[in-house]
Parts: structure tokens; C-alpha cells; sequence
């Protein structure tokens, strides 16, 4: 009974709504966020793969201890700006 009337009640109802409708946006924006970041591992490995062929494999460690968008754009950057192979070696160690 009180099950029923908890179910039928239009405010009840409303914040149920709105709780769904939350839990939703949190879950899209979850999901968004991984594929930014799996995303910018994959341009950061991509990168290393054409500029600096031989750190490759310390490129994929890096970018797995990374967790967020944040920081790979900001290891991103800095790698764009690496004068050469030992300045890049050092952003990935």
C-alpha cells in the first residue's frame, strides 16, 4: 500500500525524473570523458610514432599513467615543443 502510493505520487514521481535524468547526464559525461582521453593517447602515441620512432613503447607507458584529459593535452603540448629525442625521452620518463 504504501509502496503504491509512493509510486502514484506526482511528487514522487518528479524527483524520481529528475534523479533518472541526473544519473544519465552523469553517465554521458562519463563516457565522454574516457573517449577524450583515450583519444588523446592515441594522437600522443601517434605523434611520438612520426617525430621520435625509438620512444614509441615509453610513449604507451606514459599515456596509461595518465588519467585525464587535463594532463595529456598538457603532455600534448609539450611534446610538440620538444627540440629533439632527449627532451622527449624526459617528458615520457
Amino acid at each position: 500500500m504504501y509502496d503504491d502510493l509512493m509510486e502514484k505520487d506526482p511528487k514522487m514521481i518528479r524527483i524520481r525524473a529528475e534523479s533518472e535524468a541526473k544519473g544519465e547526464a552523469k553517465g554521458e559525461a562519463k563516457g565522454e570523458t574516457k573517449g577524450r582521453t583515450q583519444e588523446l593517447r592515441m594522437t600522443i602515441v601517434a605523434f611520438v610514432q612520426v617525430r621520435f620512432p625509438t620512444l614509441v613503447e615509453l610513449a604507451n607507458q606514459k599515456v596509461k599513467h595518465v588519467s585525464t584529459p587535463d594532463e595529456l593535452r598538457h603532455l600534448f603540448q609539450q611534446l610538440l615543443h620538444a627540440a629533439d629525442e632527449d627532451v622527449a625521452r624526459s617528458l615520457l620518463t
